[in-house]
């Protein structure tokens, strides 16, 4: 999540997409904060402790990366630690739309 900020700062912040950290499985409340804080995340987080974000979007494990487009609707989702430059390539495809 740190390298996530720190790339959606440098690149993508002024771009007009957002992102929202969700916490979930296996942490508490505490340990989502003390996180946020530990690593600088300047972009909107919160503890979700009944996995109501995950059912939503059928997330069974972490990270899941889900991208929506410009009307809100899902583009593509990703799962497991594939790295950040997933995340680029997707937002650059996304940007183009």
């Amino acid at each position: 999540m740190p390298v996530v900020a720190e790339r959606y700062r440098a690149e993508f912040q002024d771009a007009g997409f957002h992102v929202i950290g969700v916490s979930q499985f296996n942490t508490t409340e505490a340990a989502t904060r003390e996180f946020v804080e530990r690593h600088n995340l300047t972009f909107p987080n919160f503890y979700d402790p009944d996995a109501a974000v995950a059912s939503a979007y059928s997330i069974r494990g972490v990270p899941t990366y889900v991208f929506l487009d410009k009307e809100g609707r899902v583009a593509r989702t990703s799962a497991g630690a594939r790295g950040v430059e997933l995340i680029a390539t997707v937002l650059n495809e996304l940007r183009v739309e």
